[in-house]
């Protein structure tokens, strides 16, 4: 309890600071982020408030978790100078304004996650282009623009978290050989285009969440043998559902609804065993309700 004494600032020696979980308030003390041999801050849910302490110089901080908490202003473009760093968590914050472009650029950034803040303006288009990132959660802010080209341009994104945006454009490229891809969250957005073909089929792929956007195509007969939960209601999406669907074993949840889907509803698609939910409403299709 109480505020972190300007005294940390002056410990040199210091390699980890872990003060998680507590009941800190008042601001982080800027000497903190000047100590030569400081690898790893966990401050994360606290009650610190105002602006975070910028970077004068190239730390060996590897990690940064400042999430959960009150801090505002801006993230400092000098956080770019991080170069070790391989985690930055500032979400459940109250961060404004646009994302540097240099944090872009960290050649070892693995983790980034900025959720839920009040973030604007275009992410920066070189984010996964400089090192091998796994996990992209950017979601719950005011960003606007295409979703970085490069995400997954070292094959080894797994989670992308980008929904409650106002991001436009076409998915990026990068995910249709994504192979690592597990997660994908991208609803409440103004994306369109069609779904890079191999996003489908990722063989880790376990959801994918791409409701409320203006996204089109078609429904592939081969889906992610992985897949549980597909949810692409609130788009654009016409065409028959694909009879052959047996690769769609593994699927728990399906809503398609308010879409442009037309044909019958395949037998083979109700006879699904793992089918626990079902949602086609609002869409164009005729014929017999399949029997079972």
């Amino acid at each position: 309890i109480g505020e972190l004494h300007g005294t940390l600032g002056e410990m040199e020696a210091l390699e980890q600071l872990d003060l998680a979980i507590n009941s800190l308030s008042g601001e982080i003390p800027s000497g903190l982020f000047s100590l030569k041999n400081l690898s790893i801050i966990y401050l994360f849910k606290n009650g610190l408030s105002g602006k975070v302490p910028r970077v004068i110089e190239s730390l060996n901080l590897s990690i940064l978790d400042l999430s959960n908490n009150n801090l505002t202003g801006t993230i400092p473009e000098e956080y770019g100078n991080l170069t070790k760093l391989t985690e930055l968590a500032l979400y459940f914050n109250g961060f404004s304004g646009e994302v540097p472009k240099s944090i872009a650029r960290l050649p070892n950034l693995i983790h980034f996650k900025i959720f839920n803040n009040n973030l604007s303006g275009i992410l920066p288009p070189e984010f996964g282009r400089h090192s091998k990132l796994e996990a992209f959660e950017v979601c719950v802010n005011r960003l606007t623009g295409k979703l970085p080209d490069n995400l997954c341009y070292w094959g080894k994104l797994e989670t992308l978290i980008a929904y409650e945006n106002h991001l436009s454009g076409e998915l990026p490229s990068s995910l249709g050989n994504c192979s690592s891809l597990k997660t994908v969250k991208v609803h409440d957005n103004l994306l369109s285009g069609n779904i890079p073909s191999g996003m489908w089929t990722a063989p880790n792929l376990t959801s994918m969440l791409i409701s409320n956007n203006s996204l089109t195509g078609e429904l592939p007969e081969k889906l992610s043998s992985n897949l549980s939960r597909l949810e692409m209601r609130d788009n654009r999406f016409s065409g028959n559902i694909p009879i052959g669907v047996s690769s769609w074993r593994g699927l728990m949840v399906f809503d398609g609804g308010n879409n442009r889907f037309s044909g019958a509803i395949p037998q083979e698609l109700t006879a699904l065993s793992s089918l626990l939910t079902l949602s086609l409403d609002q869409n164009q299709l005729t014929g017999s309700l399949p029997s079972d």
